[in-house]
């Protein structure tokens, strides 16, 4: 009786032991969906942003059709963490993208982009 219980004693483990499923769950690279132009359109605003994949970047704002601003910036992705440089100003969201929607936050305000089209 004692070697039985000796035995399960060592086999229970390797058979309570699960396998891990092999499919893992494919992670999302925010930095390789991220590159390409984005749009924002609040009436008769615009914000177009484009992020390129050499992490340069340009953002436009467009009101009434005539094009108000414009400016080129660098920027930088560590987790869901975006970090721009524009104007000499280091500028802090975070972002997350849900198939064609980049959502751009800041403290509690978030704003969301459509991915462009073309």
């Amino acid at each position: 009786m004692k070697k039985v219980l000796l035995l399960m004693a060592i086999i229970l483990p390797f058979v309570l032991t699960s396998c891990g499923d092999d499919k893992d769950e494919p992670k999302q690279n925010l930095e390789q969906e991220l590159i390409g132009g984005w749009s924002n359109v609040q009436g008769s605003s615009i914000i177009n942003i484009v992020f390129n994949s050499d992490y340069t970047g340009k953002v436009q704002w467009i009101e009434d059709g005539v094009v108000k601003d414009f400016d080129s910036f660098t920027w930088s992705l560590k987790d869901n963490v975006l970090t721009i440089k524009v104007i000499g100003k280091t500028l802090i969201y975070t972002i997350s993208i849900n198939g064609d929607v980049l959502t751009i936050s800041e403290d509690e305000l978030s704003t969301d982009f459509q991915r462009a089209k073309g």
